[in-house]
């Protein structure tokens, strides 16, 4: 058997040296031609899920909700599925013909390629359409016993508790849900390996796609440990292709930066062609790894099916690529990474005031949402502190993130279910730190007593679905301790956000979000506070033409400070403050090409002390 395998990959590896320019030519003519459907297509489904929802934005819990409890989320999971594994499978599809022709002796260039999969593509979506569906029904029973793992042991207590105390019931649920993810996992490869041939089969004989898996897994019987051994042995061979890429390119970086370094034209050259080369070679890990599947898959169609070892002969012979497509594409490539570093000096040019945002105070130095925190912030000159609010039993508004105390102070019962004698009662600060003990849940007001005339407060409107009048109360407690122009509001609730701001139409109030679908710049608020990742130059751009400030959380690296200041962003959410404002100075000196610089290199994946030690980027 190993033999077998061996010469399969053999052959596999012979067939894609004598293919390669075909493989090649047409691997990236159908990625742009995918993308230029993909693209559409995706638009296309989020304005059709955001219409069955009623909004004009979809976030966060909402997202999971709408997917999991919805006819329409199901659908539309099968739906997107579909197109999605159908672009891939088309693609395979395309490879398998050149790689079938070979097999033959023939050649088969990339415009027959191309049209042998566009004429199977029918076939090939209604195919994929039923693996997605079957894959679903698999999945399904596992998602129910790992979501009923959680109802039973991870419900009592707020998961932060979980996550940092790990707590026994912790890792029993981590052990179940290892074990309910590794039978699910052992049955999806199961499935992967029987249906391996599926597509050779709708390809080269025709069978219905109805057919086609059944067919499948009957060809296979008596192949399955050859085939596993295949699959695991090309991706193996794929992911040291891919470490190996991006190994050689970090190592060319780190070789020449140190050259370059204290010269701006010259460093900026090393990394606009360094940023060629990583695009480069991911274009070439894309392509080999997506050729050589497709062809080692052809081999064990052909081990399986001898008597079907040549094309149809419908698809005909192809044409070679000529040079002049080839420096198409690299002049193609050229411009776009251009492009890309023309961007990144547009965005690096905007002399945009970044603001430093205290996430729960200082709280990687003192313990989150306490007056220690919030003090130790304001000596350290953050421009806000951010805190959570939330309503306890009796009405008061207190500073607390969880929905109760267990992660800061091990006690159990909900927040809305305790008074605000019983929560303030708890040491928050002991589990911190010995130097803390006696730190208390402060109260709103107590903040405001603590911080005024220091700095501005960002207050975020905690909503687990037990607030009574908490938008009514916060305002009155602003109000009466004259902190309107101190103040900024924001919260995940849709819902509050917009009764604090019918409520008081003149303060500024934003959407706190981690993950969306739509145009957030829609929706009526007057900043984004977003997760680091969302932060792009473009959502940027588009958030300010709506009038609308863009602030990151949580960032608390300086090379993540960077890219999303190189990106836009109009203030920092972090635990550090102290670090973000060394971070904010340094950048305010450096020159507009010292900008540029340090966010390609950043996005190239260069640390914070390699920019450090480079004379060029020193201010």
């Amino acid at each position: 058997m190993l033999r077998k395998a061996r010469e399969i990959l053999t052959g596999g590896a012979v067939d894609f040296a004598r293919t390669w320019a075909s493989v090649a030519a047409t691997d990236l003519a159908y990625k742009a031609v995918s993308f230029a459907v993909l693209a559409p297509a995706v638009a296309l489904f989020i304005r059709w899920l955001i219409s069955r929802t009623g909004t004009r934005v979809v976030a966060d819990v909402d997202i999971a909700r709408f997917f999991v409890t919805t006819p329409q989320g199901i659908v539309a999971i099968v739906l997107g599925g579909s197109l999605l594994g159908a672009l891939t499978a088309v693609e395979m599809s395309c490879l398998m013909a050149i790689g079938l022709a070979a097999a033959g002796g023939g050649r088969l260039g990339a415009r027959r390629a191309l049209g042998f999969g566009a004429a199977r593509a029918a076939s090939v979506l209604r195919l994929v359409g039923y693996m997605i569906l079957r894959v679903l029904a698999v999945v399904v029973p596992f998602a129910l016993l790992a979501g009923l793992v959680y109802a039973l042991l991870l419900r009592s207590y707020d998961i932060n508790y979980y996550l940092k105390t790990r707590p026994p019931a912790f890792w029993a649920a981590a052990a179940l849900v290892a074990v309910i993810a590794a039978g699910l996992a052992a049955l999806l490869v199961r499935t992967i390996i029987r249906w391996t041939l599926a597509l050779p089969l709708v390809l080269f004989e025709k069978v219905s796609p109805e057919r086609a898996l059944g067919a499948s897994a009957a060809l296979s019987a008596g192949r399955r440990p050859l085939i596993a051994i295949v699959l695991l042995a090309w991706a193996v061979f794929a992911l040291l292709v891919f470490l190996g890429a991006k190994a050689f390119v970090q190592l060319v970086g780190r070789t020449g930066a140190p050259h370059a370094a204290g010269s701006l034209p010259l460093l900026l050259a090393f990394v606009t062609g360094l940023l060629f080369l990583w695009a480069l070679f991911a274009l070439a890990v894309s392509v080999v790894q997506s050729a050589l599947f497709a062809l080692i898959v052809v081999r064990l169609y052909r081990d399986a099916r001898p008597s079907h070892s040549h094309l149809p002969h419908e698809a005909g012979a192809g044409t070679r690529v000529s040079k002049r497509w080839v420096a198409a594409l690299a002049g193609v490539a050229l411009a776009g990474a251009a492009g890309i570093a023309l961007l990144a000096l547009v965005v690096t040019r905007a002399d945009r005031e970044v603001l430093v945002i205290a996430h729960r105070g200082a709280s990687a130095e003192a313990p989150e949402n306490t007056l220690a925190a919030f003090r130790l912030a304001a000596d350290e000159r953050t421009d806000f502190v951010e805190l959570d609010v939330q309503e306890s039993s009796d009405g008061e508004v207190i500073v607390v993130h969880d929905s109760d105390l267990m992660k800061v102070a091990g006690m159990p019962g909900k927040i809305w279910e305790r008074t605000s004698a019983e929560i303030r009662g708890a040491d928050i600060g002991s589990r911190f730190d010995r130097r803390f003990a006696g730190e208390r849940v402060p109260t709103l007001d107590e903040v405001f007593a603590a911080l005024k005339g220091r700095t501005k407060i960002v207050v975020e409107l905690k909503s687990y679905g037990h607030d009574q009048h908490l938008v009514e109360r916060v305002a009155a407690l602003v109000e009466a301790a004259g902190m309107e122009r101190d103040c900024i509001f924001m919260s995940l609730d849709h819902r509050m956000v917009a009764d604090l701001k019918r409520l008081r139409p003149q303060w500024r109030v934003g959407v706190l979000v981690a993950k969306a679908l739509g145009d957030l710049t829609t929706l009526d608020a007057d900043f984004l506070a977003v997760e680091a990742r969302l932060v792009n130059a473009r959502f940027v751009r588009r958030a300010h033409r709506a009038g609308m400030d863009v602030y990151a959380w949580t960032v608390n690296d300086p090379a993540w400070m960077l890219r999303v200041m190189s990106r836009g962003a109009d203030g920092l959410i972090t635990d550090k403050p102290a670090l973000a404002r060394r971070v904010i100075e340094r950048r305010d000196k450096m020159s507009d090409v010292q900008r540029l610089l340090v966010a390609l290199l950043i996005r190239s994946g260069a640390r914070t002390d390699t920019l450090a030690s480079m004379e060029a980027l020193r201010p």
